[in-house]
């Protein structure tokens, strides 16, 4: 950064900060007061004073591989991949044997899309520090996002000795499973983690049944109903029971055990199904809203566009409903909002423009979602919850992902063998929807113009 001041199109309320970075431009020498204006100036979105002041720490701290580690870190929190990448790579040039700097080359390039870089870096992290749950664990999601199913659910297993999840888990008295027979025994499948992650790896529980376990199921509240009507549980709990169970696993612990590759998916088709009485009644309502004799060639989507925003993805994975404007001016179709939370009524003004339906509010729990899933030809959705809804119970559903995804929807597919009725879109550049768009729009022509 020059010793004159700088100007900044973000900057009209920002003249503290402008101070602070024209202060600290006199006397780069400080790491610390560095790594702290780059915090500040990001928060305050200062773009011009934010990428100077990153690079007056990489010139003045150029030798400095520890520096160049702590910039890194900075930069992850901000979410500057790209720059995080490059100097991740300066610091590697001085020091190669570096784990940390691997770790946050891979986490870089994996949040882009760029899975077989990561790789290299990731293994590498990973042979620097064996021992290390946080790399071991980095590599274990890579290599199942690339089908090595055999060590990544080996690895992803150490997730469980990772000090937050030993914290946080349930991890109950009875014997843990490692692959036994289970034959005659009582079994109890302990949920974990998001909805989504319940949702799709409750399946496991008819996989126990058919080989002659007598299952119930542990699992959070908004799923319970929905595991209750699975025919390979005996009964549900959102306490924990009192046993005792010959065995007990978390669901995501299963898949080492059972040998689980890719040729043995998707299990079991379907596993959920919307109950009677709620199908009922929501059929109801979307024939009063779009009377099929009335419109033979019409479609009836949902949609769902955002996730919850506890979720460490969130801000990759959600799109603004303005996004999809395309999407609703399609014609023939009829779209029914089932966003919930706090974004559940941002479609109510749509309706002036665009045949578009809002039923969040009147949505109670999955049960409700599942039944007018049912009704419904399509859902288009982002890689939220319930995506894995539609696909548990085998209805057609569109996800759309970001580049940065997660593991369960592998690399450079265009389905899901978790899920045979799901078509994936996923975008090229993190945080570049429109071209994602652009493909589903083409897509939904193809599909709106095949008989109904």
């Amino acid at each position: 950064m020059s010793n004159s001041q700088v100007s900044d199109p973000d900057l009209t309320d920002a003249g503290p900060l402008v101070a602070r970075a024209n202060a600290w431009a006199l006397d780069p020498s400080n790491l610390q007061d560095g790594l702290d204006l780059v915090a500040a100036l990001a928060k305050a979105r200062c773009t011009a004073l934010l990428d100077q002041a990153v690079r007056q720490v990489r010139m003045r701290h150029a030798a400095n591989v520890e520096a160049l580690e702590a910039l890194c870190l900075a930069l992850y929190r901000i979410d500057h991949f790209s720059e995080m990448l490059s100097v991740a790579r300066q610091g590697l040039d001085i020091d190669p044997q570096r784990a940390a700097l691997h770790l946050y080359a891979a986490h870089a390039l994996t949040v882009r899309g760029h899975n077989v870089e990561a790789m290299i870096h990731s293994r590498d992290a990973a042979r620097l520090l064996p021992d290390d749950a946080v790399m071991q664990y980095q590599l274990a999601c890579l290599e199942l996002s690339n089908g090595e199913f055999k060590n990544g659910w080996k690895r992803h297993n150490l997730f469980y000795t990772l000090p937050v999840q030993v914290t946080s888990l349930v991890f109950p008295d009875f014997p843990v499973w490692n692959g036994e027979r289970v034959t005659g025994r009582t079994f109890l499948l302990v949920g974990e983690q998001g909805r989504g992650d319940e949702i799709q790896f409750i399946r496991f529980a008819e996989w126990l049944h058919q080989r002659g376990a007598i299952v119930d199921v542990f699992i959070s509240q908004p799923i319970a109903r929905i595991a209750a009507s699975m025919s390979g549980v005996r009964a549900v709990f959102t306490e924990l029971p009192p046993g005792p169970y010959d065995y007990w696993s978390h669901m995501l612990r299963m898949p080492e055990h059972m040998n689980l590759d890719l040729s043995m998916l998707p299990i079991a088709m379907p596993y959920i199904a919307a109950e009677p009485d709620r199908l009922e009644v929501w059929r109801a309502c979307i024939d009063s809203i779009s009377p099929r004799p009335k419109r033979q060639r019409s479609r009836r989507i949902g949609v769902v566009w955002a996730g919850g925003p506890y979720h460490p993805l969130d801000r990759f994975r959600s799109i603004r409903l303005g996004a999809l404007k395309p999407l609703f001016a399609l014609p023939n179709i009829t779209w029914f909002s089932l966003q919930k939370g706090d974004s559940e009524r941002e479609s109510e003004p749509l309706a002036d423009e665009f045949d578009v339906h809002t039923l969040g509010p009147a949505i109670q729990d999955f049960t409700d979602t599942l039944a007018i899933l049912e009704t419904l030809d399509l859902l288009i959705t982002v890689d939220t919850s319930v995506a894995h809804l539609a696909g548990a119970a085998s209805l057609p559903v569109w996800t759309l992902l970001p580049a940065y995804t997660q593991w369960r929807w592998l690399s450079d597919r265009a389905d899901s063998p978790w899920y045979p009725s799901m078509r994936l879109f996923r975008q090229r550049e993190l945080g570049q929807w429109e071209p994602v768009i652009e493909e589903v729009c083409d897509a939904l022509r193809a599909w709106c113009a095949a008989p109904v």
